[in-house]
């Protein structure tokens, strides 16, 4: 009987697991997002700095005026770089206005089932929770430079769009949300929101149906407003509102899907766009125009994110797999491979800089440089090798760093050298262009003749199939870190932490302190390899010993 009992129990689960409908379900309601608010003092007397001509042509566009002479503010980065912060707490109570550099007033955001949870970065628990009863929030994001106080954002699973003030929730003692501004969307779920850098008070929110519609707070909300039918579902296509007083402005018609996830680069230039069809699109908003694209290995993409500069983009989906985009480049110039499922989130760390060529040359850690030469080496994270070349060599320090976790509770960390990219790069092509002959040689261009080659070769509009794999450079985790047993959905660098979230709400800070603690006594394992981060350094244990390191907060 107790057999037949347990045979029973595992034949139900694998049925409730086999049922799409189930898995479809049960991914929406369990996928937690995270968004890191900076409060800061409100300004007296707002100040608002002159755009360029570009940017006051697409605001005529999208404000419906004939001149475009209103102003707008550069908010760069989606509002994320205040200095200063206020908040609360606790519920109901003020807290004086304090720095942030030591990271008070940064509010971590996050959803779980039919509320808002937001949590003081100095406090375990959460200080706020915001209940909307049988509405279920799924995206949101925060804008720190909103005029009008309406700095927050929120999508449904209904398709509904909100706007709130952060500081009045928190000031609110009790969990229901108070002055909402309500923005009807459509009847399909929303799967990403975003504040539009360089263009105060507009947003825009993507859909599971392939949309993606454009925001202006300062308008009317309409509720019966209509766009013309897509025919060719999968044909992109962009329509504008009727009436240039009302929302939405305007609709994107992306793919044939659900857009999973949008990112801004940070000046606001550049819209990306990751779908279930497993494409990445790069669009020029202001131009209206899509630049480029690329398609996963397999499956969709569930994730992107923008170097601080705006030259790089990270990708993360089903395939198991990191993939490196570069604008300049308009493809995929590297991949990365270490995670045992699907990646769920990637971001680069806008606050680590690269080290100095003496830091460089003295940091036992860096596999770039040479210890006795000022040369650059062969790195063994890369699948080719890199000439030594005294053009470059005061350039081979330029890096990137960058984290990605996965549904495997896995937090990689990976680190990107630009200039040794590219010559790998020049590498690979030489040898699938002579793959033919059984030959292969290095080769360089000039920059002008590169940007002529690539606008022959990848025309504007350009979808790129699938890169063979050989003909891409590989990339492989500095470290490994198994965060906990439950699935990561969420991930974000701030000054002082690394911030991860699993799919139950758990939150897990790694503060940069801690890890300078850790140096002297990982100094003593020789199997340890040392990593930079942000200000500080600390040592981290090789994923090749199979070892990891321990949460230092969890809620």
């Amino acid at each position: 009987r107790h057999l037949f009992r347990f045979h029973q129990r595992r034949l139900r689960r694998w049925l409730v697991s086999s049922n799409p409908l189930h898995r479809s379900i049960t991914s929406i309601g369990s996928k937690v997002k995270m968004t890191v608010a900076y409060l800061k003092e409100m300004p007296s007397t707002p100040s608002i700095p002159s755009c360029t001509s570009g940017m006051r042509s697409v605001a005529a566009r999208l404000l419906g005026a004939g001149t475009g002479t209103r102003p707008l503010s550069f908010v760069g980065s989606n509002g994320v770089g205040g200095r200063s912060a206020s908040g609360s707490c606790h519920a109901g109570q003020s807290r004086a206005l304090v720095n942030y550099d030591d990271d008070r007033g940064t509010y971590i955001i996050f959803n779980i089932a039919d509320s808002l949870f937001i949590r003081d970065l100095n406090y375990r628990r959460p200080v706020k929770r915001i209940c909307f009863s049988d509405m279920k929030p799924l995206c949101h994001a925060f804008d720190s430079e909103a005029k009008d106080g309406h700095d927050l954002i929120v999508g449904f699973l209904s398709g509904e769009v909100y706007s709130m003030s952060l500081r009045q929730q928190l000031k609110e003692p009790g969990p229901e949300p108070i002055a909402l501004q309500h923005f009807f969307n459509t009847n399909s779920r929303c799967t990403g929101v975003a504040w539009v850098p360089g263009h105060e008070g507009f947003f825009v929110v993507s859909n599971a149906d392939g949309n993606l519609f454009v925001y202006d707070k300062s308008k009317d909300v309409n509720t019966d407003w209509t766009f013309p039918t897509v025919e060719d579902q999968s044909e992109m296509k962009i329509s504008y509102a009727k009436s240039s007083k009302s929302n939405p402005v305007a609709r994107w018609h992306i793919c044939q899907g659900a857009i999973n996830a949008i990112s801004f680069s940070p000046d606001g230039t550049y819209l990306a766009t990751i779908g279930r069809d497993g494409y990445l699109r790069v669009f020029d908003f202001a131009k209206e125009q899509l630049i480029f694209g690329g398609k996963s290995y397999f499956g969709a993409l569930l994730c992107c994110s923008w170097s601080t500069d705006g030259k790089y983009l990270l990708s993360g989906g089903e395939d198991d797999l990191v993939q490196v985009w570069s604008m300049h480049d308009r493809k995929m110039v590297a991949w990365g491979e270490g995670h045992k499922s699907w990646v769920s989130a990637v971001a680069f760390d806008s606050y680590w800089s690269p080290p100095k060529p003496y830091e460089r040359k003295q940091n036992s850690m860096h596999r770039f440089a040479s210890p006795k030469s000022d040369e650059a080496e062969e790195d063994p994270i890369y699948s080719f090798a890199s000439p030594k070349s005294d053009e470059t060599k005061e350039n081979t320090n330029i890096m990137y760093r960058f984290a990605s976790i996965g549904q495997d509770a896995q937090l990689l960390l990976w680190d990107l050298t630009k200039d040794e990219l590219n010559v790998s790069l020049t590498h690979a092509s030489s040898c699938s262009e002579s793959s033919s002959s059984g030959s292969c040689s290095a080769s360089s261009s000039s920059g002008s003749s590169s940007t002529e080659d690539r606008d022959k070769e990848f025309p504007l509009g350009f979808l790129h199939p699938s890169p063979r794999l050989q003909e891409v450079p590989k990339l492989s985790p500095e470290v490994a870190h198994l965060v906990g047993v439950e699935p990561l959905f969420t991930l974000e660098f701030t000054s002082e932490s690394v911030i991860t979230v699993c799919r139950r709400g758990r939150i897990t800070t790694r503060p940069r302190e801690e890890i300078d603690n850790e140096t002297e006594t990982d100094q003593q394992h020789p199997g340890s390899s040392k990593l930079v981060i942000g200000n500080g350094t600390g040592n981290y244990s090789n994923p090749s010993r199979g070892c990891s390191l321990v949460c230092s907060k969890t809620i």
